[in-house]
C-alpha cells in the first residue's frame, strides 16, 4: 500500500479508495520485519493517507517465533473499527 503498487484485488481497491472515508490496516509479519526501518517509513505513509493501523499483537508467531507481529485479534480489530466509524458518525451526522 505505502508503496503505490497495486497487483492485486486489495491493492488496487485501496488505491482507489476515497479517503474521505475510514480504512483500517491490520498487518501480520514477523518480529524482524515489524522492527525493519523501512515498515516504521510505510507506517508513516499510511498514517500520512489517513489510514488508521490496528497495532499487531506479541505471541508466537506462525514462523515458531516469539515476538510482535502477530495480527491483532479479531475482536480487538471490531472494536476499533466499530468505536472509530461511531465516532466519526456522531461528528458528520453521516453514514459510512
Amino acid at each position: 500500500i505505502a508503496g503505490g503498487l497495486c497487483d492485486n484485488l486489495l491493492t488496487c481497491i485501496v488505491r482507489a479508495w476515497d479517503y474521505s472515508k475510514p480504512l483500517f490496516v491490520a498487518p501480520a509479519m514477523n518480529t524482524f520485519m515489524w522492527n525493519n526501518p523501512f515498515t516504521n517509513r510505510h507506517l508513516e505513509t499510511i498514517n500520512q493517507l489517513g489510514i488508521s493501523l490496528v497495532p499487531p499483537i506479541t505471541k508466537r508467531l506462525a514462523c515458531g517465533d516469539y515476538g510482535n507481529g502477530a495480527m491483532a485479534e479479531p475482536s480487538e480489530i471490531d472494536t476499533t473499527v466499530r468505536l472509530a466509524c461511531k465516532r466519526q458518525t456522531l461528528n458528520t451526522n453521516s453514514s459510512l
